[in-house]
Parts: structure tokens; C-alpha cells; sequence
């Protein structure tokens, strides 16, 4: 998978990753009729990882030492994402943005919604700002879905087709016999899985790759600031709703997610080059720097296919720019209204010149890049 389509994926990781590979045993044995995807769905991500590093010990040459270039989880072979990053000094791109009229401040911070576990602690001016705030404002906080059983059903039933038809009328037979292969070879694989859209099955796929990288915790930003708000009694609010979440990761046209599965599939091996490029979009988070993210957008589109092209911009539209309107409307609706929250979402979110930043500053507010 190239960096653009990563980097897009990652901005809506978050409304998924803790629900499509963590649904609790103990919540699956209290609901039968619950809409659970695949086996690995009954167990929570921290069991998942417990058995990614058991896998990796057991991975071991004839001599009896471990094969550090090529361990094997369930899910297939896995590659360590601290080889990628840069361990430096992390300073996160925020920006202060001020109301002329009011003088009211609110920050704005782009966030990565996975960490290396080399990544220890946020720089003082972030945690300053954050204990000065009255709670944080977020993408969407997956943990109130996580923690109800009938919350996650109602969001995993989001994703089913209702006009009758299954992934299969919606992908090619060649695609489709490819994706259902290696879901059966990892455990997987359902019928249940028939009645979910393309784009969730795209999303389960690139979910499996997230696993299979070694010292990464889908414990991301926003996880961490909204443990650490429900922890000191502050408010946890939603930038989005859980709709246009699902419309971020279902915003594929039936033609792009299918060529983007079938090229996933037959890039399945290449953990390593996934785990570069996802290195590459933490150091660039790291170090403030957003715009390299989707800066190479024209070259990348460029490759598709004649006919994908319209198609991955408008998906561009659903996935990104429409989503940056809305952000940058909620912000201004937060400046006007003096609350004062730290107002976190995906970093791509402010890269270019359509980025939440840039549009709140058409909007007549000062916005300031804090470094």
C-alpha cells in the first residue's frame, strides 16, 4: 500500500480499531446475535497482540535462536515498526487559533491514531495545554462503543448492505476468492462476512496488516488524551458523529475498493515496505510536519488506473476535505462558544492547503503554528 492510501486509511483507523478486532469474549458469550465478524473479533486487542508475541517466540532458526528478519504471527509474517521511526524528540504539529472579535483560544492538534512503543511521553507545552483545558475534543470516542455490546453490534451493523446484496455483487469474483483465501488461511473467514460492505472488508484487511507490526499499540493519541480525561473528570466531546465515521471508511466506489483489495492482496507479503511507510508518516508526525503527507497526491493518482481516477477523488472528498469542512465548522462553533478544549484530529487533517487549519484562517481567525 503506497503512503497516500495509508495516511488516508489512518485517519479513520480510529473509529475502527477498536471495534473490529476487539470485541470482548466475555461481551461475545453475553450476545449470540451479536454481529461478530470473524474469530479473531472475540478477543480484545491486547489478546490479540499476546498471541501475535507468543507466535513470534516460537518463531525460531534450527539452531534454536530467534529469526529476528522474518517472525510469524497468526496472521503471517510480522515486522518490528521501531526499525522505521526516528527516535528523537517528538513535537505533534499543533497550532493556537484565536477569535479577533473575542479573543477566545482554542489549539488545535493533529494526532496519529497508532504508536511505536518507543514513543514515551508528549512534550510539556502539549500536557500544559491539555491540564489548562476544560477536556478534549475528538474524532469520535470509540471507548463509549468498545464498552456497550449493543453499541458495537449497532456500528458493525452499519456497515451491512440493506438493498439485498452481499460483498460479492459489489467486487469482482477474482477479488473477492483472493481476500476470502487469506482470510480463511489466517481464521478469519465467516459467511456472516458476506453481508458487510467492500469497504469494511478493506478496513479488516488493512486491520490484519496493523497487527502484524511488532512494538505498535493502537493506543494512539486520541486513545490516550481520552484515558486521561475520563481519568481526571474531564469532558470527552465529539467532533464527528459515528456516521460520518462509517462514511469515511465506506466512502469507496465499488471499482476503487476493488482494485485497492486485489493490489493489497497481492502486496500481502510486503509487511516491511507497510511498516516503512507507516513509519515514515509517525516521524513525520513526530516532527510537525504534515503537508508531506498528501503532498505527493497528484503523482500517486497518477498511477491508478484512467478509468480510478474520478473515483479515488471523490474519495478524496468523503475520506478527507469534506470531513475538513466539518471539523473546521465545529471548531469555529467551539471558538464562538468559549469552550476551551483540546481539539485533536488525524494529522492529514491540516495537511495542504485545504487542511483544517488553512480554513479556519479563511474564516478570519489568527491561527499560529506552535513548534
Amino acid at each position: 500500500m503506497n503512503k497516500k492510501v495509508l495516511c488516508a486509511f489512518l485517519t479513520a483507523f480510529l473509529a475502527v480499531s477498536a471495534v473490529s478486532c476487539g470485541e470482548s469474549e466475555e461481551s461475545s458469550e453475553n450476545s449470540e446475535s451479536s454481529q461478530s465478524v470473524t474469530e479473531a473479533e472475540t478477543q480484545t486487542e491486547t489478546e490479540l497482540e499476546t498471541e501475535t508475541e507468543s507466535e513470534t517466540e516460537e518463531e525460531t532458526t534450527e539452531s534454536g535462536e530467534e529469526n529476528s528478519d522474518e517472525n510469524v504471527s497468526i496472521y503471517g509474517t510480522t515486522a518490528d515498526i521501531t526499525k522505521y521511526t526516528t527516535d528523537s524528540e517528538v513535537t505533534p504539529p499543533l497550532w493556537k487559533v484565536t477569535d479577533p472579535e473575542t479573543n477566545n483560544v482554542l489549539y488545535i492538534m493533529g494526532t496519529i491514531h497508532v504508536l511505536p512503543n518507543t514513543f514515551t511521553e508528549f512534550p510539556d507545552y502539549i500536557t500544559d495545554i491539555y491540564e489548562n483545558s476544560d477536556g478534549v475534543a475528538v474524532e469520535y470516542d470509540v471507548t463509549q462503543i468498545n464498552s456497550d455490546i449493543r453499541a458495537l453490534t449497532q456500528y458493525q451493523q452499519m456497515f451491512l448492505y440493506d438493498d439485498g446484496t452481499t460483498v460479492k455483487d459489489h467486487i469482482s469474483d477474482e477479488t473477492y476468492q483472493k481476500v476470502k483465501s487469506y482470510f480463511e488461511g489466517i481464521g478469519a473467514y465467516s459467511e456472516q462476512l458476506d453481508q458487510f460492505s467492500a469497504g469494511f472488508w478493506y478496513n479488516q484487511l488493512n486491520g490484519v496488516m496493523i497487527l502484524r507490526l511488532e512494538n505498535l499499540s493502537t493506543q494512539g493519541v486520541d486513545a490516550s488524551f481520552i484515558a486521561q480525561a475520563n481519568n481526571d473528570g474531564k469532558e470527552v466531546v465529539n467532533i464527528e458523529t459515528l456516521d460520518i465515521q462509517v462514511s469515511a471508511v465506506d466512502g469507496y466506489s465499488d471499482e476503487l475498493v476493488d482494485f485497492l483489495m486485489s493490489e493489497a492482496i497481492d502486496d500481502i507479503d510486503e509487511i516491511n515496505e507497510y511498516a516503512e511507510s507507516l513509519g515514515e508518516l509517525y516521524d513525520l508526525w513526530a516532527k510537525g510536519d504534515v503537508d508531506p503527507m498528501i503532498e505527493d497526491e497528484l503523482e500517486e493518482v497518477e498511477e491508478l488506473p484512467d478509468d480510478l481516477k474520478d473515483d479515488y477523488a471523490d474519495y478524496m472528498d468523503v475520506m478527507l476535505y469534506n470531513r475538513n469542512k466539518g471539523m473546521a465548522e465545529k471548531a469555529s462553533e467551539f471558538l464562538k462558544d468559549g469552550k476551551n478544549y483540546l481539539f485533536m484530529v488525524g494529522s492529514a487533517h491540516y495537511a495542504g492547503d485545504k487542511g483544517v487549519d488553512d480554513l479556519l484562517e479563511e474564516m478570519g481567525y489568527t491561527v499560529e503554528k506552535i513548534s
